[in-house]
C-alpha cells in the first residue's frame, strides 16, 4: 500500500510543482519529511476546496486523507476551510482507523 500512495503523492507533487516531502524506503512504506509533507497536504487540500468539480474530488480524496492522517500521525496539521470542504473529509475518522499502527 505504500509504494501506491508515495507513487500518487509525487504523480500530484509534479502536477502541482513541488516536492512531496515522502520518499519510498525498503520496508515498502515510506520515509517522510514532515515539513515539506505538511505543505505538500495543504496545497492538495487547498487545491481540493478551491473547486467544485466532484470528478477531480473523487481522484483526490484518497490520497488527500491518507496524507492528512499520516500529517497528523507525525505532528503536523493543515488549515482547514470546513465550509469550502463539500463533505470531502467526511471519511476521514474511517482513514485514521484503517491506517492506525502500534508504535
Amino acid at each position: 500500500m505504500g509504494q501506491i500512495y508515495v507513487s500518487i503523492a509525487h504523480s500530484a507533487g509534479h502536477l502541482l510543482g513541488l516536492p512531496t516531502g515522502v520518499t519510498p524506503n525498503e520496508r515498502g512504506g515510506a520515509d517522510v519529511d514532515i515539513q515539506t509533507f505538511q505543505a505538500f497536504t495543504q496545497r492538495v487540500y487547498d487545491t481540493c476546496c478551491s473547486t467544485n468539480n466532484f470528478i477531480m474530488h473523487d481522484l483526490m480524496r484518497g490520497m488527500l486523507l491518507a496524507s492528512i492522517v499520516m500529517l497528523e500521525n507525525g505532528g503536523g496539521t493543515i488549515t482547514r476551510t470546513p465550509e469550502r470542504e463539500a463533505g470531502l473529509l467526511d471519511s476521514h475518522d474511517l482513514y485514521r482507523r484503517g491506517m492506525w499502527a502500534e508504535d
